[in-house]
Parts: C-alpha cells; sequence; structure tokens
C-alpha cells in the first residue's frame, strides 16, 4: 500500500539577545525531524547570531521591527510546506514533528499550537499552565509554538507587520479560515518574564492589553503602553536576558 510522503517542517525562531537559549534550542532541534531551521534576529547585540551561524544547518536572517517582520522575512527564506514559529525560550517535545503533521493532515484544520509548561515549578506558573490546553484568545499565545501550513499563512496575508501581538492577530487569521487545535503534548518554556515582575502582575497585565485589543484599541496605541518610558515593561528597563521575550 503506498503512502504519502512526509512533508517537510521548517522551524522559525524569533530571537533577540538569546545568547544563552539560542545554542541549546538549537541543539534540541538537531535531533528532530525538521528539514530547515531559520533564526529571525530581531538585531541582537550579544552573540546571537554567531552562535547560531556556528550551526551548519541553520539560515539566519538578520531584520527589524519586531516579531511580525522578523517572521515573514525569515518565512521568505525557507522553503518546507510546513511551518513553526518556535520562540528561543521554548523547547519542543521530541514527538513534535509528528504531532504537527498528524495535525495538519485534518485539511479543516488551518493551524494550531502545543499545550505549556513552565521551567518553573511554582504553583501559578502550574495554574496558569493548566489552562493553556484551552483554545481561547487569552489561553493562546506565540510561546505555545504555532504551526500552520505555508499555504495557509500565505493565504491570510502572513503575520501582520507589527513588533507587539503580532501572534494573536496571526492565531485570529488562522481561525477566519479554519479550524485552530490544542495538541495534547507539551512544550517548555522560561518563566522569566514572570519571575521579573512577578505571575499575577504579568497576568493583570496581559488582560488589560488584550481586553483592550478586542474592543478596536489600536496596537500602535497598546504598543506605546507595553513599552512607555516608566512603565515596567519598557525596554531598556529588563535585564538584557529578559529582553529576548520582551521584544
Amino acid at each position: 500500500m503506498n503512502t504519502a510522503p512526509q512533508l517537510d517542517i521548517a522551524v522559525i525562531i524569533p530571537a533577540l539577545n538569546e545568547e544563552s537559549r539560542i545554542g541549546p534550542l538549537l541543539h534540541s532541534l538537531a535531533a528532530m525531524d525538521v528539514q530547515e531551521i531559520a533564526v529571525a534576529d530581531g538585531g541582537s547585540i550579544d552573540q546571537t547570531v554567531m552562535i547560531a551561524r556556528s550551526h551548519p544547518r541553520v539560515t539566519v536572517v538578520v531584520s527589524g521591527g519586531g516579531r511580525g517582520p522578523q517572521i515573514n522575512a525569515t518565512i521568505e527564506q525557507t522553503r518546507a510546506p510546513l511551518l513553526v514559529i518556535l520562540h528561543a525560550d521554548t523547547i519542543l517535545p521530541v514527538e513534535a514533528p509528528n504531532l504537527i503533521r498528524k495535525a495538519l493532515e485534518n485539511k479543516q484544520v488551518a493551524g494550531g499550537c502545543f499545550r505549556l509548561r513552565f521551567d518553573n515549578p511554582a504553583f501559578m506558573l502550574k495554574l496558569y499552565a493548566w489552562f493553556s490546553r484551552f483554545e481561547t484568545s487569552f489561553t493562546t499565545f506565540g510561546d505555545q509554538a504555532y504551526f500552520f501550513r505555508r499555504s495557509d499563512f500565505e493565504a491570510v496575508g502572513g503575520a501582520p507587520e507589527w513588533p507587539f501581538l503580532e501572534d494573536v492577530e496571526l492565531r485570529a487569521r488562522l481561525r477566519r479560515r479554519g479550524k485552530f487545535v490544542k495538541v495534547a503534548q507539551e512544550v517548555i518554556t522560561s518563566a522569566r518574564r514572570f519571575q521579573f515582575r512577578g505571575v499575577i502582575l504579568c497576568q493583570l497585565r496581559n488582560l488589560l492589553i488584550l481586553t483592550a485589543y478586542w474592543i478596536g484599541v489600536p496596537v500602535e496605541c497598546l504598543a506605546e503602553f507595553y513599552w512607555a518610558p516608566g512603565h515596567s515593561s519598557a525596554r531598556g528597563k529588563l535585564p538584557l536576558a529578559t529582553q529576548g521575550r520582551e521584544q
């Protein structure tokens, strides 16, 4: 009996000042059944690009403008029909390629992601991660490793050319095209932003921003609030090790 050939997968990694994490992440991907690995660097001033370029299978694309433009520019440099956007501080489960291929066998599915687990066992983080099994606007974000077909990504116009909330809008675009599914397995992501500010404060801030976004506040205004001078989330106020997460 003939079986359909396995579709190739390209992993796109938006990164900014991730020298402590990019090496272990690329090492983990080297053992997986993925055909392309591309780092979308946003202008790192540390050793992120040098470390990424030291891996022979890795393509590095340097672009500015935030995560949305980084993703679009880097996807243009890949060829695989299946795409994964993986944050630089997030590790995929080893069986991820097969799970992604299986989920996308359903033609009604336009995209999906994984459940979440943090690298910190704090109770509040476990509680937050537990809710990531639900596919809602307030429990589905880019750190859960979005995946989709290249054809669907192109059909929805790619990622928005935004420096902020691009993951929220990309999910919304894909959901208008088809189903967006949650794979039962978990990615492991860094809790660094919660450790820096506190889980409750982070969640309240995120809830406020998301609510404002969904009622129509322009993303430019929300970005100004997010990065406002003197605000706890302003760039430059964070240690360098956390800035990649907050780009």
